[in-house]
């Protein structure tokens, strides 16, 4: 393997964390963080095949017809779609998909969605190089820790402005990437640079109800994965692309910056055990209190039809991005209202995939109640964000009573996290949405997912 002229000794915190990156081994990983590997996996498989049929995955998909090869070494994830291609489109269909129902995971502090980047990506490359489930697991930790660090270093302002998941997202795919193309460190360190300088992602969406969600995530899967192979070949990326004077910290964050987070506690602490599943089917800023309404409303024997009013009180990040969507006029602009999210759980007990259609959309009884909710900032539950992501809400009854409910923790959370029953569950329940109709080979995707690590080949893992 050549080696690329950069330097070997890490200084910055940037290389260190890309050095770490490039020695950790499968066996050094702890098996509380492989078996969340798998469980994560298996969701974000699910996730894909519920969000296939989605517009923007449609057309992200006749552009990779058109573009990228016709047969090649990488499957989609959505096998109906009969076609292989090249690794860079593969990840990038894939990336789109598993985003689309609002489903894919969270890691709380980074302000990401780690799984709907670095799943897709390093399937598509383990596919192209024939990498074993442990070799798969052992980058998808890599591509974790180095997305998670970034958005963590990042922070709160950042994101603000941009989608975290897409700027800190490439740098994790790149990671992931080179991981599997087994780079050295100073390809590495090229790789991850070359993916920051590409990082985008703004949140101008939101006000329209457009697609860059999806585009988001399906551009930091290529443009990682295109990095990486890149930088294989020589290509040279920037060194310290997240603390350099002309780097990511400098150009996109307005605030502060957390250096530390880059490298700190590496090898002990793995960002893939504080990232959570999200079991509603809406923003993840919701659903703390989506948790709280519906606790109140068993705890207290409150009906949706007993509802006056309900004021929900949360954190400054919620109003920056749930305030874009308006009335939320299309299926996934709705799953950004908190006023529609409330009335949906208030009114079916849930807020699953199936809760949010067109039909929902119609009924008045959901738009009356979506106007009697109001946001309010808690000063100490935004003191405490992104670490926790906290909600309370009040609800007063149209007989005069009033009720509160506060939660630390949302289901989902790895304080409160979702059973292996739970998952499968899910996964089953996300096939169906997507029209899986071959049952068997769910549970065959299944049970291959949560043998990973025994897995000498990751082609199949589509449905």
């Amino acid at each position: 393997m050549s080696q690329s002229p950069l330097s070997a000794v890490p200084d910055t915190r940037i290389e260190r964390l890309v050095q770490w990156a490039t020695l950790v081994e499968f066996l050094d990983i702890p098996d509380p963080v492989v078996q969340r590997t798998k469980e994560l996996f298996l969701d974000t498989l699910g996730c894909a095949i519920a969000g296939r049929h989605h517009p923007a995955v449609a057309a992200i998909t006749r552009f990779a017809t058109q573009m990228g090869p016709s047969a090649g070494t990488c499957e989609l994830i959505d096998g109906s779609l009969s076609f292989t291609t090249s690794p860079a489109f593969a990840g990038m269909i894939n990336g789109a998909s598993s985003h689309v129902v609002e489903q894919d995971d969270l890691h709380m502090s980074s302000i990401t969605h780690p799984a709907t980047v670095i799943f897709p990506a390093a399937l598509a490359v383990a596919q192209d190089v024939g990498s074993s489930g442990q070799d798969f697991i052992a980058a998808c930790v890599v591509g974790y820790e180095v997305g998670c660090r970034a958005g963590e270093y990042l922070g709160r302002s950042h994101y603000e402005k941009f989608h975290t998941t897409a700027t800190a997202g490439v740098l994790g795919v790149a990671a992931a990437a080179s991981r599997l193309l087994k780079l050295d460190y100073s390809q590495t360190l090229s790789a991850v640079g070359t993916a920051g300088t590409q990082a985008a992602g703004l949140w101008q969406f939101m006000v329209d109800a457009t697609h860059s969600k999806q585009v988001h995530t399906a551009k930091a899967c290529f443009d990682g994965i295109f990095a990486a192979y890149a930088a294989r070949d020589s290509l040279l990326g920037p060194r310290d692309i997240l603390e350099g004077p002309r780097g990511m910290g400098a150009a996109l964050v307005p605030g502060e910056t957390t250096p530390a987070a880059i490298d700190r506690n590496l090898g002990a602490d793995f960002a893939l055990l504080r990232s959570s599943f999200k079991w509603h089917a809406s923003c993840r800023h919701t659903h703390p209190s989506v948790d709280a309404l519906l606790k109140l409303m068993e705890r207290h024997n409150v009906g949706f039809e007993d509802i006056e009013s309900v004021v929900t009180r949360t954190y400054q990040a919620a109003f920056d991005v749930l305030g874009l969507s308006g009335v939320g006029e299309t299926v996934h602009q709705s799953k950004f209202s908190m006023g529609f999210v409330l009335g949906v759980a208030a009114k079916n007990g849930q807020a699953m995939i199936t809760d949010f259609t067109e039909e929902a959309l119609r009924d008045s009884s959901l738009r009356e109640f979506q106007k009697r909710v109001t946001m309010e900032l808690d000063e100490e539950i935004d003191r405490q964000f992104p670490e926790k992501w906290q909600g309370t809400v009040i609800v007063k009854c149209k007989s005069g009573e009033q009720f509160t409910e506060s939660v630390s923790f949302a289901k989902g959370d790895p304080e409160l996290p979702l059973s292996r029953s739970e998952i499968e569950a899910k996964t089953r329940a996300l096939a169906a949405y997507g029209g899986v109709k071959n049952h068997s080979k769910i549970e065959k995707l299944i049970e291959r997912a949560f043998n990973l690590e025994h897995e000498r080949d990751l082609r199949g893992f589509s449905f």
